[in-house]
């Protein structure tokens, strides 16, 4: 006699919520439906169910790996491998174990905070050591950051959690988020030039280019002179941060979207500073070097060309029976698909419009 066929495993109503608020924090569940979850208080039960950690764990490795195929590694593209251009998908281009993530407790820790506590109300104030994250944790919390930061009081509180500002993935895909402080640090992009971590930048170059851009031409809206200053040290900061980085490992490729993003803003013609700074509002500083550096600080995307112009021109200067060859051309086939050397110009005539004032 047949068996009667397996229904769904059994989570309590707890464990629903919080698989409920995790499909809304990986894109697969609408914000107006898993806020009320988010702002409600439930308490948390001693631990989760098995059945529960597996469907966890289930919907992280499918979403992720759906979100990382859909953001731009399904496309046929060019990236480094062992020092030479290789082409193909993703998943063509990468070794199964270099393109393998993973999930360790922290990402449990914050969806059980986030489903027992409000943020905004809460005597909890969590958050978790980021020493041990894996690839996969760290593609999480950027996720995570990237779907609550449409809550101004929930993204604020979020970005001052170490779990996040130390995240170099909020960074580039949030970095004017992350600008609530004057002085901010950039976080440590080393890890990222190498391994899973790489692998995931190699699939987001089309949309870390998209938000670049919008983030761009969002600054001539703001009107408050201290936040421009703020957005644009923190996105400063953190992209020079990260070339830096790109240069130390010799992963040029992994800055791709910059090209992109400044080959867009800067192409039409009798482009202005006002382009970035018409919206503020009032006289600003009351020296005129602050006004100034605020403005410099605007530009921070177009200041990057001065970096990418010189890794231009140090690629032309290597031959064929040089170690770092294959880099070079594939860098200069980069550079000269985003008219670098005109972009590179009119960002530099941008920039001297902002230099101070002299007399004779």
């Amino acid at each position: 006699m047949s068996q009667p066929a397996a229904g769904p495993p059994a989570v309590n109503r707890f464990e629903y919520n919080l698989l409920r608020i995790l499909r809304f924090l990986l894109g697969h569940m609408p914000a107006e439906q898993a806020m009320n979850l988010v702002y409600a208080k439930a308490m948390a039960p001693p631990c989760l169910s098995p059945a529960c950690l597996r469907i966890a764990e289930d919907t992280l490795a499918k979403a992720c790996v759906q979100y990382l195929v859909k953001a731009g590694g399904w496309r046929n593209e060019r990236h480094l491998r062992n020092g030479n251009a290789i082409a193909g998908r993703v998943w063509e281009r990468v070794p199964l174990d270099e393109r393998s993530l993973r999930f360790g407790s922290g990402v449990v820790s914050f969806l059980i905070w986030l489903t027992s506590e409000k943020p905004t109300e809460t005597r909890d104030a969590w958050d978790f050591n980021t020493a041990e994250f894996e690839a996969g944790d760290e593609l999480f919390f950027a996720l995570a950051f990237d779907a609550l930061r449409a809550e101004p009081q929930v993204g604020e509180l979020l970005a001052e959690k170490r779990v996040f500002r130390s995240n170099p993935l909020c960074w580039l895909m949030n970095a004017s988020i992350l600008a609530t402080r004057d002085e901010p640090s950039a976080p440590d992009f080393a890890p990222w030039m190498t391994g899973p971590r790489a692998a995931i930048l190699e699939s987001l170059q089309s949309t870390l280019a998209t938000r670049w851009i919008r983030s761009e031409r969002f600054k001539g809206q703001l009107a408050d002179w201290r936040i421009m200053r703020r957005v644009g040290r923190a996105e400063t900061v953190a992209l020079t941060a990260f070339l830096e980085a790109c240069e130390k490992a010799n992963r040029r490729d992994l800055a791709r979207f910059l090209l992109k993003v400044n080959g867009t803003i800067l192409a039409p013609e009798n482009l202005t500073v006002g382009f970035w700074t018409a919206g503020l509002q009032g006289q600003g500083p009351p020296r005129l070097a602050e006004r100034l550096e605020t403005q410099r600080l605007a530009l921070g995307v177009p200041q990057q060309m001065q970096t990418l112009e010189r890794w231009n021109r140090q690629a032309q200067g290597i031959g064929f029976m040089d170690d770092d060859y294959a880099a070079s051309q594939l860098w200069k086939t980069d550079w000269e698909s985003h008219r670098g050397e005109l972009i590179a110009a009119k960002a530099r005539t941008l920039l001297e419009q902002l230099q101070p004032l002299r007399t004779g």
